[in-house]
């Protein structure tokens, strides 16, 4: 099969034919789009000499199964499917997944969705709703979404917005972009201080803010314009839940693999809110395999707004 992957440490990695995965008890998957998170190269950064390799890049995928193992209840082969393969990788031809996993979740497509738009999901749109949840939003609420155009701030304000709040956004130059997927406020941290003008416009504060961007330094801003009983969520692991816990902020830390939503059940709870218009796959870029290297650049260096998958 064709996969982008390192075939040993410290190599970059390539495009190589690799032997398809062995299903080893679980399940074999023919691979028709991977889903391009930051995660992916970050996982590459942190390979190291005791690593299993080759490692095949990515993490979400939507395809065919191919093969199940003996006794398997729920799938056969033929079945549509999408998930996460942290094991195995995604950007390759195929890949498998060890059923009763949770970090190796996967949940049958429904009909309405194509694979190109269920791998848009997996890890942006269970953190976004991870994150909201977490939060507790509810009508009426003002929530500041820190990073609204990309793969998880766009699914947290639509997901926010269908839940009654009003949804407040930063970005950086995408202002458009943020309104076209329901944010009611957008501040551009790059024309001036947001901080100033988002007090400005709610002295009161704001009763909560995901944070999608900022660092364990930056993050500690956020305190200025959350109202004392408010929440902090943050998908980079930067609060520090006692220091804002002393200023009446309840703060929290959230991740893929902490997510209690990184399950079967999240992934049909966030390809149902696709099927139903909830939220929508927010696919700006569909590549061949052979742009895979890029396409990460390109994330890396925040130059790639909502969604992008590569086509197998």
């Amino acid at each position: 099969m064709r996969a982008f992957a390192v075939r040993s440490f410290g190599e970059a990695p390539a495009i190589h034919g690799l032997p398809i995965p062995p299903a080893d008890g679980g399940i074999l998957i023919r691979v028709r789009y991977a889903g391009v998170n930051p995660i992916d190269y970050k996982l590459v950064g942190r390979l190291t000499t005791t690593s299993a390799f080759p490692f095949v890049v990515g993490v979400d995928f939507a395809g065919v199964v191919q093969r199940v193992p003996p006794g398997e209840p729920d799938l056969r082969a033929g079945d549509r499917v999408f998930g996460m393969a942290r094991t195995r990788g995604a950007y390759a031809e195929y890949t498998a997944i060890a059923p009763g996993v949770q970090a190796e979740a996967l949940a049958r497509i429904p009909d309405g969705v194509t694979d190109e738009q269920a791998a848009a999901l997996p890890i942006a749109a269970i953190t976004a709703l991870g994150s909201v949840d977490m939060l507790d939003v509810s009508a009426r609420q003002r929530v500041v979404v820190m990073g609204a155009t990309g793969g998880v701030g766009g699914y947290a304000v639509q997901m926010a917005r269908s839940r009654g709040a009003h949804v407040i956004a930063t970005v950086r130059g995408d202002v458009d972009g943020a309104r076209r997927v329901g944010a009611h406020e957008v501040y551009d941290t790059t024309t001036g201080d947001f901080v100033e003008a988002l007090s400005a416009s709610h002295p009161e504060g704001v009763d909560a803010v995901l944070d999608l961007v900022n660092d364990s330094d930056a993050i500690r801003g956020d305190a200025e314009i959350l109202k004392p009983g408010g929440s902090l969520d943050s998908t980079l692991h930067a609060a520090n839940e006692g220091w804002f816990a002393k200023r009446h902020i309840t703060a929290h830390n959230i991740s893929s693999t902490t997510n209690p939503l990184s399950s079967p059940q999240g992934l049909s709870d966030v390809v149902g809110m696709l099927a139903d218009g909830t939220i929508t796959a927010r696919i700006t870029s569909t590549i061949q395999l052979d742009g895979a290297g890029q396409l990460l650049d390109k994330l890396r260096h925040a130059g790639l707004r909502g969604k992008a998958v590569i086509r197998l």
